[in-house]
C-alpha cells in the first residue's frame, strides 16, 4: 500500500507579509487571529474530506499533515526551538521581501537560525 501526504495550511495570519498588511507599526507585530481561525477551519474540512476520499480509494493511504500545529507551537514557543524571532523574515526588512528580492545584494539578519521565516511568504 503506498501512501500519499496532504499538508495542511500553516497560521496565516502568523505569517510575516500578513501581519505587515494589517499592521502599520514594525514594533506592533502579532498574528492574525482571524486568519489562523480561517486556516483552522480549512485544515478541518480538509482532514475531513481526505477521510472520504480515502474510503473512495481502495489500496491508498492518504496521510493528512499537520503543518498548522507545528508551526503555531515554533510561534508560542520560539525558544524551544532555539528562535527568537517569529514575526518577520531574515531577509531585507523581513516584512515585505520574497524570493527573488532576497538575492546576495540585499542585507540579511546576522543569525539566520534564530529566525522562523527567512522571507516575508515562506513556502514549504
Amino acid at each position: 500500500m503506498s501512501a500519499d501526504g496532504c499538508g495542511g495550511l500553516p497560521p496565516i495570519g502568523c505569517l510575516p507579509i500578513q501581519i505587515t498588511a494589517r499592521f502599520n507599526n514594525p514594533f506592533d507585530r502579532k498574528c492574525l487571529e482571524d486568519q489562523n481561525s480561517d486556516s483552522q477551519a480549512y485544515n478541518q474540512k480538509l482532514e475531513k474530506l481526505l477521510t472520504t476520499l480515502q474510503g473512495t480509494l481502495p489500496g491508498t493511504r492518504i496521510v493528512y499533515v499537520d503543518v498548522y500545529e507545528t508551526v503555531i507551537d515554533m510561534v508560542n514557543n520560539p525558544q524551544k526551538y532555539g528562535f527568537t524571532e517569529t514575526n518577520r523574515g531574515c531577509c531585507g526588512t523581513g516584512f515585505e521581501e520574497v524570493a527573488g528580492l532576497c538575492n546576495s545584494i540585499t542585507p540579511t539578519c546576522g543569525l539566520a537560525s534564530q529566525f522562523l521565516f527567512w522571507d516575508c511568504i515562506p513556502s514549504e
